[in-house]
């Protein structure tokens, strides 16, 4: 399902217990999902549904998938799959990845091309970066707030300032309304 983009600032209200979206650019969401490691689940489903779903011991975890603006996307409510051994690189291999990650234990960023990992970092800890070229958003993370000239904290809040940064350098987004839509979904067993 494609759907039209009011950012990713939004997530942070409407996902208070936590949310992991990852975006990768000219992919179908059912190739994404694959890349993900994820089994198919049958109907699509709406947030709410797929989050009754998970709450089942037995379910794994669910993901849901559409399209946006030249971007598949996969979102997960409280946890971040996305971040498991290997995933990045299966996801990201051949173009590339923003993964954004503000769950309960976790918040991150990740920047992935071509199966590498170019720049992650915790945005609560910005000046902390990981990956082949770490300094090479160093420009959008100070203009998105997250750090300052001098390297240090910037003056946008941690997971604030990661989606900004998303939105200002990747053009990245989801419709508010991808909550009630049942979009495609699989499940990580």
């Amino acid at each position: 399902m494609t759907v039209s983009s009011d950012g990713v600032q939004w997530l942070a209200e409407s996902y208070p217990q936590g949310f992991s979206v990852v975006f990768v650019r000219d992919l179908q969401s059912a190739e994404l999902l694959a890349r993900l490691g994820c089994e198919a689940a049958g109907s699509p489903m709406t947030r709410e549904d797929a989050e009754e779903h998970e709450l089942d011991d037995e379910a794994g975890e669910v993901l849901r998938a559409g399209e946006c603006d030249g971007w598949a996307f996969a979102i997960q409510s409280w946890a971040a799959h996305v971040l498991g051994e290997g995933v990045i690189g299966s996801v990201s291999a051949g173009t590339e990845m923003v993964a954004l990650v503000s769950t309960a234990t976790i918040p991150w960023f990740s920047y992935a091309a071509n199966g590498e990992e170019v720049c992650s970092f915790d945005p609560g800890m910005p000046w902390i970066r990981h990956g082949s070229d770490p300094d090479r958003l160093l420009s959008a993370m100070r203009s998105a707030g997250l750090i300052s000239d001098d390297g240090s904290a910037g003056t946008a809040c941690g997971v604030t300032g990661m989606l900004v940064l998303a939105e200002q350098e990747f053009q990245v987004g989801l419709s508010r309304e991808v909550d009630d839509k049942p979009l495609l979904v699989g499940v990580v067993p």
